[in-house]
């Protein structure tokens, strides 16, 4: 990234994001031909209730943006602290992301993480650009709740509910 950004420094801002505790996804999806992709993204929300709709964000270089515009459907998995190597391999170009954890596949045939805080499955509605990412608007079609509670993203590393802040 630039030092720069339109006037803004970069580092600053970066900084300032990272001020803010964000929820840890891993998002998952297969291509036609049955290959798993995934990803994990800390922009992630709700975004209607009646439509049920969601968004999370996508990095247009990440390995798997062609064959997550390219998909119908994409799942939400909700992670634990028990998942946070996991997204952290989520979270690298390049890796072989479905070689570690322990995931099954949901009616379609998309992976799920049956321990996740919660899994949402979704119809890919829309896909919107915004700047260096896509938002990736999903339908909500079924969510499960899980019995783990969520981790969050703080500061560059994993934040658990309780733990106290510096």
């Amino acid at each position: 990234m630039a030092d720069q950004v339109q006037g803004l420094d970069a580092a600053a801002f970066r900084s300032a994001l990272a001020r803010f505790p964000a929820g840890v996804t891993i998002v998952t999806t297969r291509s036609a031909g049955g290959t798993p992709h995934g990803f994990t993204a800390s922009s992630f929300a709700a975004l209607s209730l009646d439509p049920p709709l969601v968004l999370v964000c996508l990095d247009q270089g990440a390995d798997c943006f062609p064959a997550f515009i390219a998909a119908e459907q994409f799942v939400v998995n909700i992670v634990t602290p028990a998942h946070a190597k996991l997204a952290m391999k989520f979270a690298t170009k390049g890796e072989d992301k479905f070689a570690h954890g322990s995931f099954e596949s949901d009616e379609g045939g998309h992976p799920i993480l049956p321990d996740a805080a919660a899994v949402i499955r979704c119809e890919l509605e829309q896909v919107v650009p915004g700047g260096d990412h896509v938002i990736l608007i999903g339908r909500v079609h079924e969510a499960r709740i899980g019995s783990g509670k969520p981790v969050m993203w703080y500061r560059g590393d994993f934040l658990y509910l309780g733990q106290s802040v510096t």
